[in-house]
């Protein structure tokens, strides 16, 4: 017998997001399954149903910016070392 499985773990797992970001796309209804709207923490679903964020979130994912550091070897990088 298939198991429900959290829609904010299917969103990760399909690579859509990560599981904060698809609560938070939860919260604000910005998430389907099976075309129903989804908005409440904690929903569980199959994985053969169909799972989809809204363009709202999409949105929200395109105004996003990363940056991505590379620390080096014996760079300390927090403020509680005494060095």
């Amino acid at each position: 017998m298939e198991e429900k499985i959290r829609v904010s773990k299917l969103l990760s797992e399909l690579g859509l997001c990560s599981r904060r970001e698809a609560d938070s796309y939860i919260e604000q209804g910005l998430v389907t399954v099976d075309g129903e709207v989804v908005n409440e923490l904690g929903s569980r679903a199959f994985r053969h149903q169909k799972i989809e964020l809204q363009s709202g979130a999409k949105a929200q994912q395109a105004s996003r910016i990363t940056v991505i550091l590379n620390k080096p070897v014996g760079f300390i990088s927090h403020f509680d070392d005494a060095q």
